[in-house]
């Protein structure tokens, strides 16, 4: 009888600690992260970006948003196209911006992650980049005769004979 007791005390308390950790989550949680019902410790880690360690500078570990990190490493990781992260990714307009060493790669709000480099990327960030008329990228940068291109939501930027023109919708 007295193993029943403590059996009963361990549910009890196992279905206290539950309901105190659904209990933590406001009403304005539960209605922005899932539906009606939806723990709000399991919504919550849905509306976050997870990260993911990559090699920054010095040997060092930089986390950096995880559709970021997956793109980098489809793209060689450290000895592709972009090499190490030089340092976390920048908040911009609702996606953010990893800077590397040869190159971005920047994520948009919908979790889409482009890669934007050279002489674009210069002239991307010198318009103001996702907080200009150009907005996030639409596709990676892509070769053309003669260079390169990189579509926007605004816009194209091109870099063809040495040249790089910024063209708005």
């Amino acid at each position: 009888m007295n193993m029943i007791t403590r059996a009963l005390a361990t549910v009890a308390v196992a279905g206290a600690a539950t309901a105190g950790l659904s209990a933590c989550g406001s009403d304005d949680q539960q209605d922005q992260t899932g539906p009606a019902g939806a723990s709000p410790t399991t919504s919550a880690v849905l509306t976050t970006t997870p990260s993911a360690p990559v090699p920054g500078p010095a040997e060092s570990m930089i986390d950096i948003p995880a559709p970021v990190a997956d793109r980098w490493r489809d793209l060689g990781g450290e000895t592709g196209e972009l090499g190490r992260a030089t340092g976390p990714a920048s908040d911009v307009e609702g996606g953010s911006i990893t800077d590397f060493e040869r190159g971005a790669v920047v994520l948009t709000p919908t979790g889409r992650a482009f890669v934007v480099q050279g002489e674009i990327l210069a002239a991307y960030l010198e318009e103001g980049g996702p907080g200009s008329e150009l907005g996030f990228p639409t596709a990676d940068e892509a070769t053309t005769d003669g260079g390169w291109i990189s579509t926007f939501e605004g816009g194209v930027i091109t870099y063809i004979d040495g040249v790089t023109e910024v063209q708005f919708d």
